[in-house]
């Protein structure tokens, strides 16, 4: 008697087993994560392709707001012309 029942527990193990072996599938294709949203304060990238475009971007700003966080560059240096006259704030 305590022969069959282990072998009926192990072959329910086995079974138990067998059936959580995943997917059959590796054809899956899982898409990346999409990349954060820009924070608000940061320039964008065309803002910085020529002085003029920063110039230009700078002062569309708005110069009465107080409250709002200070604007961030990334990390490229701005694109400086060496023929282009220089421009007030």
């Amino acid at each position: 008697m305590l022969t069959r029942q282990n072998a009926l527990v192990a072959t329910a193990a086995a079974l138990l087993l067998a059936a959580c072996g995943g997917s059959d599938s590796d054809t899956e294709i899982i898409a990346p994560p999409p990349p954060p949203p820009p924070a608000p304060t940061a320039v964008p990238d065309s803002a910085v392709a020529s002085s003029t475009a920063l110039v230009s971007y700078l002062k569309a700003q708005k110069t009465d707001d107080e409250t709002t966080e200070a604007l961030t560059l990334p990390t490229v240096a701005v694109s400086v012309s060496e023929t282009e006259e220089p421009q007030s704030l």
